[in-house]
């Protein structure tokens, strides 16, 4: 059974951050759809968090910000 995959952007009107959460996406391609999403968000200052990631074998493991 697959990992579902989606991405959560949270925008904070008190602080003005944007926090932007993946999950289910292999490490290998996590990267690269944040900055794809920080891109077409124009938000370069966004944090953003990998939840959890779909990996080989039983398919999951924890992980944390990404930067």
């Amino acid at each position: 059974m697959s990992m579902p995959q989606y991405i959560d952007i949270i925008f904070d009107p008190e602080t003005g951050e944007t926090e932007i959460k993946l999950e289910g996406f292999p490490d290998a391609v996590c990267e690269e759809v944040a900055k794809k999403v920080i891109s077409q968000l124009g938000v370069s200052d966004a944090k953003v968090t990998k939840t959890a990631s779909a990996e080989g074998g039983d398919g999951q493991k924890r992980t944390q910000s990404l930067g």
